[in-house]
């Protein structure tokens, strides 16, 4: 039994030696497998607490701008009413502001790339005045 292709059964190795690298083998493949699963677990966490920080900051910069528009909006719509109630005719800038409000999204109200901390858009900060005055003046 000099080529070890024909000891099938493994019998010239000791029973230690076999173990050992049955153990080391073992060892590797958990080594791996709890790398991996603490590799996926800290990206996890990561992107958790990375979404949540980012959720936290547009959500306390979205309320105000969304409670803005939504009362300039109103204003309008109820001006525009009560000109229809009494069959008046409603001034073209209510009627085109309602439309600008209406059609705002959110990219148009806040800018992404602002380091400081008012990231509002001259366009919302114009329409929002636009909106005002006309409100005011009539």
């Amino acid at each position: 039994m000099d080529n070890i292709n024909s000891d099938v059964w493994d019998l010239d190795h000791d029973d230690a030696t076999t173990e050992r690298m049955i153990l080391d083998h073992t060892q590797q493949k958990l080594k791996r497998e709890f790398t991996n699963t603490g590799y996926r677990a800290g990206l996890d966490a990561s992107k958790t607490t990375t979404m949540q920080e980012g959720f936290d900051q547009g959500l306390s910069y979205s309320i105000p701008h969304g409670q803005t528009a939504g009362t300039v909006l109103g204003a309008l719509v109820a001006r525009r009413t009560v000109y229809r109630k009494l069959n008046i005719v409603c001034p073209p800038q209510v009627d085109a502001l309602i439309m600008r409000l209406r059609a705002l999204t959110h990219t148009q109200a806040l800018d992404n790339n602002v380091t400081d901390n008012d990231p509002t858009t001259e366009s919302f900060k114009t329409l929002v005045e636009e909106a005002n005055a006309v409100l005011v003046s009539e």
